[in-house]
């Protein structure tokens, strides 16, 4: 039987944490390297519902794109969130993984899947990291021109959202960057204008984010930050299922969505 261990040597393998931007957190967030490991569920967070659908399962490790452990904590006590989900993580003997910035730079990480969602074509890396096959964000054109009203439909269809927020600067997109999750900050719009993009896929849209990018003359796709990642958790798991024959591995049906429109 795999252990934790083996698990995660198999992470490492596709989303290494030696990529990982230095803010950032990936790794064991709790649990035992050495512990057996035959069930595992795969989720974009770790939350209250996924912690009962793991123990349902019977899973013994959970791996996230989140990691829960975010910022130095002083404590783990029920009286915080992090702390309540680190006690029934311990309590119910489930190890807890993450991969954040490091996957977002997989090759079958949250940029390429998105790229592969909306059918982009002649893709490319929006910022290359220091090592091949890893990148940040993503560029392409799409299969045919379209308004950008169009192209609005066309993302809310590929990533099956009711609604989604744009920020318009032309009549027409052809060419598009993303960059999954809160990837709109200035560096990236400008990265993707100097590749030709009239048009930048991302989710977290602000108010002055929007502004640089009316000022820069590019438009605007706000898909969430949640409906932007959740799409890793299927090709995570295929990829850990075709490495891990002895384990049974099972994507979260947890929707994690913590914004509506009403």
């Amino acid at each position: 039987m795999s252990t934790c261990k083996d698990v995660i040597n198999v992470m490492e393998t596709i989303a290494p944490k030696r990529i990982a931007y230095s803010w950032d957190n990936p790794g064991l967030m709790t649990g035992d390297l050495n512990s057996k490991t035959d069930k595992i569920l795969v989720a974009l967070d770790c939350n209250d519902e996924v912690i009962d659908e793991a123990i349902k399962f019977g899973a013994n490790m959970i791996i996230t794109h989140h990691p829960l452990i975010f910022r130095p904590i002083s404590s783990v006590t029920e009286h915080s969130r992090t702390g309540h989900l680190l006690i029934r993580l311990i309590e119910n003997k489930i190890n807890l993984y993450s991969a954040h910035t490091n996957l977002d730079m997989s090759p079958i990480g949250t940029n390429a899947e998105l790229a592969k969602r909306l059918e982009l074509k002649n893709v490319e890396y929006l910022m290359p990291a220091e090592e091949e096959p890893y990148a940040m964000g993503r560029v392409g054109t799409l299969p045919n021109k379209m308004s950008t009203e169009e192209f609005a439909n066309y993302v809310k269809t590929k990533l099956g959202l009711d609604s989604i927020v744009i920020s318009k600067t032309g009549e027409y997109v052809s060419k598009i960057g993303l960059c999954t999750g809160h990837g709109c900050d200035k560096e990236f719009l400008e990265a993707a204008i100097n590749k030709g993009c009239d048009g930048f896929v991302s989710g977290d849209v602000g108010y002055h984010e929007a502004q640089d990018a009316i000022a820069m003359g590019i438009s605007l796709f706000d898909a969430t930050h949640y409906s932007t990642e959740v799409i890793v958790t299927s090709p995570l798991a295929e990829y850990l299922k075709e490495n891990l024959n002895d384990i049974e591995i099972k994507v979260s049906n947890v929707d994690a969505q913590t914004l509506k429109i009403v």
